[in-house]
């Protein structure tokens, strides 16, 4: 990840990287055949970086009624992952988001199979563990340290 000029940013550009990180988690979403339409949508802004990483909450129509209706979306420079709505908070779908992407990088450092984590669209190397364990650990330092 690039260091980002808070200071720097106009309320456009934070905008326009909202709406980048919206459309992104919607294309997301359109990518599964359990997905009919977003009714509504929500950005969770405490705990969200700017292009970096974004959480949104969707309320979908979805194929059936054995689907949830409301999805946590998590986009960004990271792999995209969607959570159900047993998940109350963005704060909690990030902490799940971490959880889920140190499983697969525990596994591909430690050798084992990520056949049982969540699907990480990348080569399961170490190249691309130390990677997102740089991210994971960006996302725990900045955006979920209590305050």
């Amino acid at each position: 990840m690039t260091d980002i000029d808070l200071e720097g940013l106009s309320e456009i550009e934070e905008l326009r990287c909202i709406l980048s990180l919206h459309d992104q988690a919607s294309q997301y979403l359109e990518s599964f055949e359990w997905y009919v339409k977003t009714i509504r949508s929500w950005h969770d802004k405490e705990h969200s970086i700017y292009e970096k990483v974004g959480v949104f909450l969707f309320e979908i129509q979805p194929i059936n009624e054995s689907i949830d209706d409301f999805i946590w979306v998590i986009v960004g420079d990271l792999p995209s992952v969607y959570l159900d709505k047993s998940v109350k908070t963005g704060q909690e779908a990030l902490e799940i988001y971490c959880d889920l992407m140190m499983d697969w990088v525990n596994n591909v450092k430690g050798r084992k199979s990520v056949s049982e984590c969540y699907p990480v669209p990348v080569e399961p190397n170490t190249a691309n563990a130390e990677l997102l364990e740089h991210r994971i650990s960006f996302i725990r330092r900045e955006l979920l340290t209590t305050q």
